[in-house]
């Protein structure tokens, strides 16, 4: 029997942030922001047009809708549009899974990603039951990985430079988080509320200054995607 939360997922607030399921109206802002190189030199490609957005929001949510897993978007306080994602994959049979984000660079740096990520690590647990939380993160990207092992994550393993079918790819690390860990998480000194307020206006800022006014797109094209499988590059 499916739980309450593929029937519906609720807004989480955090002190910095709202995550929310990804929707339809976020797809101009996601699409936009997600064609900056740095944002995506880490992942597999994001759907290449709006149209193809389109269809991966509706098919998370018809992941939501089957338990195979949910995909949130993270609105920072002063926006509506979400300026990143939080995806989590079930691994069928188990209670773990897989989880990977995604964030504008417009809000590195600023609080925005670990409080975010917190509210979901939560929802995780308490609410889809979750006992393990695996990232798989590029080698090469010591900013995911730092951000993970400050949630609490354990390194657990390097994967291959190299598929099984001997296609070359970039080696991934492999983080795996449990609910005591993060629980029992060191915590870094706070920035003052007055500061991290100031550092999300500064980003909020910057990220409007690139978007414009779009109309939703008129088609919608399938796109099935978990942003973070690193069978995507091949």
């Amino acid at each position: 029997m499916l739980d309450r939360w593929t029937d519906r997922v609720p807004s989480l607030q955090g002190d910095l942030t709202t995550i929310r399921e990804v929707a339809a109206s976020d797809v101009y802002t996601l699409f936009t922001l997600f064609s900056d190189p740095a944002v995506t030199a880490h992942m597999a490609p994001p759907p290449p047009t709006l149209a193809k957005f389109a269809g991966f929001v509706e098919w998370s949510h018809q992941q939501r809708a089957q338990g195979h897993g949910v995909c949130f978007g993270i609105v920072p306080d002063g926006m509506t549009a979400a300026v990143g994602i939080l995806q989590v994959r079930l691994e069928p049979t188990l209670s773990d899974a897989e989880w990977g984000f995604v964030l504008s660079t417009h809000f590195w740096s600023t609080g925005v990603f670990s409080d975010a990520a917190n509210v979901l690590v939560e929802f995780a647990f308490t609410t889809m039951h979750l006992e393990r939380l695996e990232a798989r993160i590029a080698l090469r990207n010591r900013r995911s990985q730092a951000a993970v092992q400050k949630l609490g994550a354990r390194f657990e393993t390097t994967l291959a430079g190299s598929s099984p079918e001997g296609i070359p790819r970039d080696p991934e690390t492999v983080w795996t988080l449990r609910e005591h860990d993060w629980r029992n998480r060191a915590r870094d000194p706070r920035v003052s509320a007055q500061e991290a307020l100031q550092r999300i206006r500064t980003a909020v800022d910057a990220a409007e200054s690139e978007l414009r006014q779009s109309d939703a797109p008129e088609t919608v094209e399938p796109y099935p995607l978990f942003l973070f499988d690193r069978r995507r590059r091949e």
